[in-house]
């Protein structure tokens, strides 16, 4: 590697995450050590329970531990195009800090990026599940990349996750292009990804332990009208 550049970058958003983050940091190093050289890039909207503090610490102890601070909350989409575009690594990730995409299936994702441009963490293939979720969110999850599906004219299955890898030249040349809205920044780096070589791998997504979930209906709703708008540009181009 040349000096400076690290193999990959791990973009975390965070609010009010203050008990999740030392662990995530400690799992991600149990699940990449020694194979990979990494970085974690904390982007956080300002948290009220001093989230910044605890990663500042952890900076301190590990310069591998990255903080943006922002000065209020400005979304999940935009904290993690603002991580990616400090981002040195060749690959790039973007994941919860609520412990909810398991560091562990972290390597599966990046050995898919040997022959892909995007890989997703997926809860919707064979392999793949989910941990104590109530039905209603399994319902509008799946729902959700449904109608994704139908209106974008896509094929992953679960266009609503949140945990996914990418190869930077891959990302550099579409980030400029990005409007994210809301929470499910993937679905339009899928859908403006035409030609790019997109995988899924099973993970296993465990609800959150500590904290409230930040999923709400107006974000649904945001997602819906995400659909259509994208639907429109790829139409467009067609």
């Amino acid at each position: 590697m040349t000096s400076g550049v690290r193999d990959v970058s791990i973009v975390v958003p965070t609010y009010n995450e203050r008990d999740n983050v030392e662990a995530l940091c400690r799992g991600l190093r149990e699940a990449l050590e020694p194979a990979w050289d990494y970085e974690i890039i904390f982007v956080d909207d300002n948290s009220p329970d001093g989230t910044y503090d605890v990663v500042l610490r952890l900076g301190e102890e590990d310069p591998r531990v990255r903080l943006i601070r922002r000065p209020g909350k400005l979304g999940l989409g935009s904290a993690v195009s603002d991580g990616f575009a400090q981002a040195v690594g060749a690959y790039w990730v973007m994941m919860d800090a609520d412990l909810s995409h398991r560091p562990e299936d972290l390597p599966g994702l990046l050995a898919q990026l040997a022959d892909a441009d995007i890989v997703v963490g997926s809860r919707y293939i064979p392999g793949g599940g989910v941990v104590n979720w109530p039905l209603w969110r399994r319902v509008v999850s799946r729902g959700a990349s449904a109608m994704g599906r139908l209106i974008v004219g896509l094929h992953v299955r679960d266009l609503t996750s949140g945990f996914g890898a990418f190869r930077r030249d891959h990302m550099e040349r579409l980030l400029p292009t990005l409007s994210p809205k809301g929470f499910k920044l993937l679905l339009e780096i899928i859908a403006k990804s035409g030609g790019a070589r997109v995988r899924e791998t099973p993970i296993t997504f465990v609800d959150r332990r500590y904290g409230k979930s930040k999923a709400s209906a107006g974000e649904a709703l945001l997602f819906l009208r995400l659909c259509f708008e994208l639907r429109g540009k790829r139409q467009g181009r067609g």
